[in-house]
């Protein structure tokens, strides 16, 4: 690992755990979604083993017992599988609705405390997007990622140990290919990670045109400066 690399994993962790410390108080409800993520995944595996039954049973060996037990099958493990989703999704999302509270309230306090020197060299517009958008962006993406690894790594586990089950061939060569798969991902993680920051960067400078265009209006329309002033606007948008 390159020294940058190794100085952009540390980041990251500090960050997480710097957020961390507002989920904290609300571990107990992140559960209950880590619970709806493991009903999901076992649904998902029992999901492939009923397909791989009804295939069996209704073309390979007719079996009149899996052409009833199979509609049953699919309607309780759709039936759970929507269950889970729903709480692995739901619950997460109030923690993180929780988290951004807690951010914004520390950071609009600080704004409150900050040196007046320093908030005059600031554009306003630009401390409005972190207290707005940057904090919505940051704390729903790090709750989004706990869920999807905690839910991704449920199901590929219950997938895999089904797999191993029907047909230990094809899993061992899934298995075979996660590097390459895991190697994808941390490239496109990377990018990602590089084009939000820009976007955070360009909500500032969106938010800053439109609140001077807004708090002048009345000089705008003095100066019949509206088509200057959605030029401007166009150019940050």
């Amino acid at each position: 690992m390159t020294t940058a690399a190794a100085a952009l994993s540390s980041d990251s962790w500090s960050i997480y755990k710097r957020l961390f410390k507002y989920a904290r108080p609300y571990l107990g409800v992140f559960m209950v979604g880590v619970l709806g993520a493991g009903l999901f995944a076992a649904s998902n595996a029992a999901l492939a083993y009923l397909v791989k039954t009804f295939l069996h049973g209704a073309f390979v060996v007719t079996d009149a017992a899996v052409l009833w037990q199979v509609p049953v099958g699919v309607v309780v493990l759709f039936t759970l599988r929507g269950i889970g989703d729903y709480v692995q999704s739901y619950y997460p999302s109030w923690v993180g609705r929780q988290v951004i509270k807690g951010l914004r309230h520390d950071v609009f306090s600080h704004y409150l405390r900050l040196p007046t020197a320093f908030l005059d060299r600031q554009q306003s517009g630009h401390l409005l997007s972190r207290l707005t958008n940057n904090i919505e962006l940051v704390a729903a993406a790090a709750t989004s990622a706990a869920i999807s690894l905690i839910s991704d790594t449920l199901t590929i586990v219950a997938l895999l140990v089904t797999l191993f089950y029907m047909n230990w061939r094809l899993a061992a060569f899934c298995i075979i290919a996660a590097p390459v798969i895991a190697w994808l991902m941390k490239i496109a993680n990377r990018s990602f990670r590089r084009y939000s920051e820009r976007i955070q960067h360009s909500m500032g400078d969106i938010t800053r045109v439109a609140k001077e265009a807004i708090d002048a209006h009345r000089l705008i329309k003095i100066f019949n400066a509206e088509d200057h002033q959605t030029e401007r606007f166009e150019r940050v948008n």
